[in-house]
């Protein structure tokens, strides 16, 4: 991958975080009924971890030259969806597992894809990636799941 393919490929991942972020808060507000104070917390400590994810991927797009997305319109369209409000905190944790799956495909890919020209890049998509699985295991939990994300089945992987 070219530097600009590469930094490309960041501020998509950046784009993820920010609406996941977005998409979290928006539930730890809303949230009501029995279960609240467990789906708060665990909205608000996920989102918590999320931002900090933005800001390694941010941090290293200017490492590269590259400037860092940062307004919501052009998130909204890398993303290509909307915020998943929900009405029940079932309905706002499965759509929470829907984002933690996607982004267990996308860094997946994006590993795969930066294979072994960036060493430093792929070991924080690895550790980045390590951290979604445990954010979708700790969503499947709740919701019940046996298995939260499927393991392999890249594109182009052999």
């Amino acid at each position: 991958m070219t530097r600009q393919e590469i930094i490309d490929r960041l501020n998509y991942l950046r784009s993820q975080e920010l609406f996941a972020i977005q998409q979290y808060m928006n539930h730890y507000y809303r949230v009501k009924g029995v279960n609240f104070a467990e789906v708060q917390g665990m909205e608000r400590s996920i989102a918590l971890v999320e931002m900090r994810h933005a800001e390694m991927l941010a941090e290293k797009i200017n490492m590269l030259g590259g400037d860092p997305i940062n307004n919501p319109t052009q998130i909204e369209q890398m993303k290509g969806s909307r915020i998943t409000e929900g009405n029940t905190p079932e309905e706002m944790v499965r759509a929470d597992l829907g984002l933690e799956r996607g982004a267990i495909r996308d860094y997946t890919q994006a590993i795969y894809d930066i294979g072994d020209s960036d060493p430093a890049i792929r070991k924080m998509l690895e550790d980045i990636l390590g951290q979604e699985e445990d954010h979708a295991d700790s969503f499947g939990t709740w919701l019940g799941e046996g298995r939260a994300y499927e393991v392999g089945g890249l594109k182009g992987a052999a």
